[in-house]
C-alpha cells in the first residue's frame, strides 16, 4: 500500500498501530512475529524479505484505542494471533497494541523500507505531498 500514499491516492490511515519506541531496530521477520502479521488473508509471510512501515508522532491520543477482547473487558472479537489484552508480540517481545479509527496522515509521517540487513528512509509527508530524498541524499539511512 506504499504506492497509493506516495502518489496522493490515499491520505487516510487506520488500523492496528504500535509504538516504535517500544521496539529495537527490527527486521521483517521480527516485525512479522511482533505485530502478529500471520493472520488469515495477510500479505506477509515469516520469510518476507522486506516490509514497509509508516511512522508518525502520535498526537491527540483520543484517536487511539486499546483493542480489548470480551475476556479483558472490551468488545473486540478477532481471530488469533489477536490476543485481546492490549499487547502483540512473540519470541519474548511484547509491544503495546492500539487501534486508530480513520485519521488523515499526520504531518511529518514517514515511510521506511525495512530489509533483512538494512533499512531505508523513503519519504516524509509535509501535509500536502510526500517528499522523497534526492538520489544520494544523506536522508537515506542504512543500518
Amino acid at each position: 500500500m506504499v504506492e497509493p500514499y506516495l502518489t496522493g491516492r490515499r491520505a487516510i490511515i487506520s488500523g492496528f498501530v504500535h509504538r516504535a519506541e517500544d521496539l529495537p531496530v527490527p527486521g521483517p521477520k521480527d516485525l512479522y512475529r511482533w505485530f502478529g502479521l500471520g493472520y488469515q488473508g495477510s500479505d506477509f509471510t515469516p520469510d518476507s524479505g522486506e516490509i514497509y512501515v509508516l511512522r508518525w508522532r502520535a498526537v491527540g491520543t483520543e484517536s487511539y484505542k486499546v483493542p480489548y477482547s470480551p475476556e479483558h473487558g472490551g468488545d473486540w472479537v478477532l481471530q488469533p494471533p489477536f490476543t485481546g489484552d492490549g499487547f502483540a508480540g512473540g519470541d519474548g517481545m511484547v509491544v503495546a497494541e492500539y487501534f486508530t479509527d480513520p485519521i488523515p496522515v499526520p504531518v511529518g509521517a514517514e515511510i521506511h523500507w525495512i530489509g533483512t540487513d538494512r533499512s531505508e528512509f523513503i519519504a516524509r509527508y509535509d501535509g500536502q505531498v510526500w517528499l522523497r530524498p534526492a538520489e544520494g541524499s544523506e536522508l537515506c539511512a542504512t543500518g
